[in-house]
């Protein structure tokens, strides 16, 4: 596709999500086999399509958002950042990895990347929500270069842990 906001790695190519992915990320998003993190979780068409025209509105009103990742040309899943509904002034990165991709090195590449572009679009601060016993979750975040805060925020369970990504020169402030 090659975009500006597109980003090429030695395995993987990152473009900005668009209506031409749609019948991809509906299957993506109905497959209950995914390795990741999207907000939404499971979801059906209608969904899927709701959170197409947030991603495209996320991307036109802030230019960062969710990456359609292909390897080799084919599909295999969605990485990047939405706003966060939950910390004002930050952005959550998320990621899906299709079944027959799964591999924990592609995904830490894909949200690497993701979370790199983000911060170089101006977003401070990025966070991730995850499961304690998610070791694939935990793997793919720290090896992002993501950190756990030391604090999690009153409405997370105890066994949920908030990961945390700084923009280089930022400092402290805003964190828990």
């Amino acid at each position: 596709m090659g975009c500006r906001n597109s980003i090429q790695t030695a395995r993987l190519q990152l473009d900005p999500v668009s209506w031409a992915d749609l019948e991809d990320v509906v299957r993506l998003k109905a497959s209950a086999g995914v390795t990741g993190r999207l907000a939404g979780g499971i979801c059906n068409r209608v969904l899927s399509e709701q959170d197409m025209m947030t991603d495209l509105m996320t991307w036109g009103r802030e230019g960062v958002g969710m990456f359609a990742v292909r390897q080799q040309g084919h599909f295999i899943g969605l990485a990047g950042v939405q706003p966060s509904s939950t910390e004002p002034e930050c952005h959550e990165l998320q990621f899906a990895i299709l079944p027959h991709a799964r591999d924990t090195a592609l995904s830490r590449e894909a949200t690497s990347m993701a979370l790199a572009f983000a911060h170089a679009g101006g977003v401070g601060r990025v966070i991730s929500y995850v499961r304690e016993n998610d070791i694939v979750g935990r793997q793919v975040f720290g090896g992002a270069g993501m950190s756990i805060c030391d604090a999690r925020p009153a409405s997370c369970s105890a066994d949920i842990l908030l990961y945390h990504s700084m923009r280089p020169g930022m400092g402290t402030a805003g964190m828990h």
